[in-house]
């Protein structure tokens, strides 16, 4: 074979096989991206634990459940007592935050464990003992911030049962304000998550318990007190469970109780409550489950969950026919007055696995009506339970008519009570009318006419 006629390129090698590689690698990369955007999100199993007993993590918004474990099953309440503590001392001292106050032996009296150890006559703001209490965990703070509150440690703990009642906590008693185990008191993860929702509305109390430190300035038996936030959510400066989403709320142990995690997550424009209690204890120095365990749903809650835009404004939902115009035919386009968006799995077919219904305000649709005027309402709900809704208006004007118009408004006079309160009195009025009026024809107009008759018929026989 002569330079001429060799092939150019020797070997196995084709340069067509180059040009078909690049283009199968294309096509499967293109493929992957669109069946990305395309396909649903697939479910993702919640963590799941063995070393924390009571779970329940729910959206605030919504009210949506996102993972529950044994959340109806009483349970010691531990340091989660301090949020119905903290909520109760913040309503009720909010306005004393710069008063003194000196603290008695009376007060602190039988406390014991997590101690800021206030002495017989020390003086210290309200603001510093509430941030004792509630940042700091501290039970000796709570029970002079339980006396300021309500007078006495008792009269407290009664107002925190009744608050507990009020709010639908019905499986909660108390018997002190910190925590402190007592076979009597009790709580479950949806009662404590009620309680909590409560005090996540409460702004000093959120304020307080969002605190990474707080010094306490020297008082008349002290230096200076720093210290950190009791709940590591919150403080902890070694990463281990530190969680910059994070607000409040609380968290401790006792031996009988375990270990309880209280939180809100606030991340991608939602807020999750998180309830952990009865987590197993561990040795120093190991990572406590609840910690672990929180930050573990919380994550898989982002991952899973976001925020769903199920109804379109301007999306017509129904035609309803539209009374009072006068033509038989109108109708209105129902449509939603704004975007609803709802917090929802990300995998969820909104289409099949939403309910949607519809509220309108009175018996209808009646003219006259201005495009833009609220009409009802559309709810939505999910499992059962209402997760969202928003208000319907109407797209265009429908004028009354002024004939039915006329007719409605006799309608409604004789169908008021003004007009069945007078007809009595009409009647009663109406039958002595009746009777000199009708009587008087009846005695002489008859008579004379009678008279002109037989004059007329006498005279034809003249």
């Amino acid at each position: 074979m002569t330079a001429d006629t060799r092939p150019v390129h020797s070997g196995s090698y084709r340069p067509g096989r180059r040009t078909l590689l690049l283009f199968l690698c294309l096509t499967l990369t293109l493929s992957a991206l669109l069946s990305a955007a395309v396909l649903p999100t697939q479910a993702e199993d919640a963590p799941a634990s063995t070393d924390v007993g009571v779970v329940l993590l729910l959206n605030l918004e919504n009210n949506l459940v996102l993972y529950e474990k044994e959340a109806d099953t009483p349970v010691y309440p531990s340091s989660s007592v301090k949020i119905m503590m903290g909520l109760l001392a913040c309503r009720g001292l909010y306005d004393r935050l710069n008063e003194t106050v000196t603290v008695s032996s009376a007060m602190v009296a039988g406390v014991t464990g997590r101690s800021l150890h206030l002495a017989d006559g020390e003086i210290l703001t309200v603001r510093d003992l509430l941030y004792a209490a509630i940042c700091g965990g501290y039970n000796d703070a709570a029970a002079v911030v339980a006396c300021l509150t309500s007078g006495s440690v008792a009269a407290f703990v009664e107002d925190m049962n009744e608050e507990a009642e009020r709010l639908g906590a019905l499986h909660t008693r108390y018997t002190n304000p910190t925590g402190l185990h007592d076979p009597a008191m009790a709580t479950t993860a949806r009662d404590l998550a009620i309680i909590a929702r409560e005090a996540y509305g409460n702004e000093l109390y959120m304020l307080i318990s969002s605190s990474r430190t707080y010094t306490i300035p020297a008082t008349n038996v002290s230096e200076s007190r720093l210290f950190s936030n009791r709940n590591s959510l919150i403080s902890d400066s070694s990463q281990n469970y530190y969680n910059g989403y994070c607000a409040g709320m609380n968290a401790g142990m006792t031996d009988e109780g375990g270990w309880c995690v209280v939180t809100v997550c606030e991340r991608n424009g939602a807020s999750n409550l998180c309830v952990i209690l009865r987590g197993l204890d561990v040795a120093s120095g190991e990572l406590i489950p609840a910690y672990v365990q929180t930050n573990r749903l919380l994550s898989w809650a982002n991952r899973s969950y976001g925020y769903r835009t199920v109804l379109s404004a301007g999306e017509t939902l129904e035609r309803q026919k539209v009374n009072m115009t006068g033509i038989s035919k109108s109708k209105a386009d129902i449509v939603p007055a704004e975007d609803l968006k709802i917090y929802l799995p990300a995998d969820l077919d909104v289409e099949g696995q939403l309910e949607y219904h519809l509220i309108l305000d009175g018996d209808g649709l009646t003219a006259p009506l201005t495009a833009g005027d609220i009409v009802g309402t559309v709810t939505v709900s999910y499992r059962g339970r209402i997760v969202g809704k928003a208000p319907l208006t109407v797209t265009e004007d429908f004028s009354q008519s002024g004939f039915l118009k006329l007719l409605r408004g006799f309608k409604g006079y004789l169908m008021g009570r003004a007009f069945w309160l007078a007809l009595p009195i009409f009647a009663l009025m109406l039958l002595p009318y009746l009777y000199v009026t009708g009587g008087s024809r009846g005695r002489y107009g008859l008579r004379t006419v009678r008279r002109r008759k037989k004059i007329r018929y006498m005279k034809r026989h003249l």
